[in-house]
């Protein structure tokens, strides 16, 4: 080999023979969000980032200058793959309430290990807030005025929240049918008899469970706007009700 001339095996050059392409936003937090999909929270640094990125860490901070901004990003990206496509305007207000409910869920499921942060971190980018958007217009099309239609989304943000967590957290240790009909035989029939006769409902398809608590809060959401009334004054809607 001529004096001078380096080996192109040498340590290090291997990756880096062609050029290399600019770092961009969003490779880093695709990168970011697949390391998490695939190994969960605990594994994202921005040392292991650069790592996967093949660049310095310090290249990652250009944009994204510390860890809460990369989690913010994550959040985003969660919540830019909502489809809001699935609205139908033209649908009844109660299956759009549902069918956006849906899509939120369908999208977090997807990165189910990024659960943590997307339930402790609100929306705080434009992409992030589109489907808040969306909900909040569903429900005012309903006739919602604007202080309920915010209130009912965050309402029904919460329930989508809670039965995603519930469902990520089941995951592969939820029960088998069998298991489910030996805790229910387990049961004091006695002491817990309405437990013990809901308990095969567990049985039934998990979507079923959403939905029913997603269309009970869209019915009781949208019975406040039909009337005319005002959600926060339970006592007049119920007397309504039963008329």
């Amino acid at each position: 080999m001529p004096k001078g001339k380096k080996s192109e095996s040498a340590p290090g050059r291997g990756r880096r023979a062609g050029p290399v392409a600019p770092l961009r936003r969003e490779v880093i937090v695709s990168t970011a969000l697949a390391l998490v999909d695939r190994e969960g929270l605990n594994a994202l640094s921005m040392r292991r980032l650069g790592t996967e990125l093949g660049v310095d860490p310090m290249a990652v901070y250009y944009h994204l200058p510390n860890k809460q901004a990369l989690l913010d990003a994550i959040v985003e990206a969660v919540m830019a793959g909502i489809d809001l496509s699935v609205d139908n305007p033209a649908a009844t207000p109660e299956e759009r309430i549902l069918g956006a409910a849906s899509a939120y869920r369908d999208a977090m499921l997807a990165h189910a290990n990024a659960l943590p942060v997307v339930l402790a971190h609100g929306p705080a980018t434009e992409a992030a807030l589109r489907p808040v958007e969306l909900l909040i217009g569903i429900l005012r099309d309903a006739g919602l005025p604007a202080a309920e239609a915010f209130s009912g989304m965050n309402a029904i943000a919460a329930t989508v929240r809670g039965f995603t967590g519930m469902i990520a957290s089941e995951g592969a240790k939820a029960p088998t049918p069998e298991q489910i009909q030996a805790m229910a035989q387990a049961i004091p029939a006695g002491e817990f008899p309405h437990l013990r006769a809901a308990m095969p409902c567990a049985l039934e398809p998990g979507d079923r469970g959403f939905q029913f608590g997603i269309r009970a809060l869209a019915r009781g959401l949208l019975m406040g706007a039909q009337s005319g009334l005002p959600v926060e004054s339970p006592t007049v809607l119920s007397a309504k009700f039963l008329t």
